[in-house]
């Protein structure tokens, strides 16, 4: 009998839940100015996290909107529960960022090789001659000498967008050119911190709910080999 009020406790607090999540989603806000200051102090305390993760540049309102359904799905009850789930969010962010991170940095060099490769094209149309005593510069073929130099332009442009400057920072932080396998680890750095804070999240909600639950890192092996 007691295995079964256990069952349906459980059931229940599951259910209670999933139907806070809803009725977070299609609340209008609270009435009393109790509540109203609380919302307040709520709104500055995630503005506060939006200051300290978001990057200048980067997307404030899609921070926003990941912080408010993260917050929906693991609904957190309490300072502790708060702020492994502001941890949790931070850490999807910055995963997300090492993404754009990875397609600068692939932008940058790209273009990057290719305005090099034009400016040599340019160059291979200019003649260096000497004229009383000074250098002038002669162009043995303009037309092609013109599209090459256009497209150096556009290359170059391409290369020094501000959309890759956070490629661009994380090639000068990195040593002897290992952008991309400082990047790779930090990843794997960020993963393990992620589902270890989602997996202490995991065992405070299951104390309160009273219910059991296997770690979430059962299901997130490390690959073989990674110690990092």
């Amino acid at each position: 009998m007691r295995r079964n009020q256990g069952k349906a406790a459980i059931v229940t607090s599951e259910r209670q839940a999933a139907a806070n999540r809803v009725n977070a989603r299609h609340s209008t806000g609270p009435k009393t100015q109790k509540g109203k200051a609380a919302v307040r102090l709520n709104a500055l305390r995630h503005g506060l996290l939006t200051l300290d993760v978001v990057l200048p540049g980067e997307d404030a309102d899609a921070f926003e909107d990941l912080l408010n359904q993260v917050r929906a799905d693991l609904s957190p009850v309490g300072p502790i529960e708060e702020l492994l789930v502001d941890r949790v969010i931070n850490a999807i962010w910055r995963l997300r960022r090492l993404a754009r991170a990875e397609t600068a940095l692939f932008h940058w060099r790209v273009h990057g090789l290719k305005a090099d490769r034009l400016a040599e094209q340019v160059r291979s149309y200019e003649k260096t001659l000497l004229d009383r005593l000074s250098f002038a510069t002669d162009i043995t073929d303009k037309a092609s000498h013109t599209e090459a130099t256009e497209a150096l332009g556009r290359a170059a442009c391409e290369r020094d967008r501000d959309e890759v400057l956070i490629g661009c920072a994380l090639d000068a932080d990195a040593k002897e050119g290992d952008a991309l396998g400082k990047l790779a680890r930090y990843e794997r750095s960020l993963e393990r911190s992620l589902f270890a804070t989602l997996e202490e999240l995991r065992k405070l909600q299951d104390r309160r709910w009273n219910r059991p639950s296997p770690p979430i890192l059962d299901a997130v092996p490390l690959a073989a080999g990674d110690t990092e």
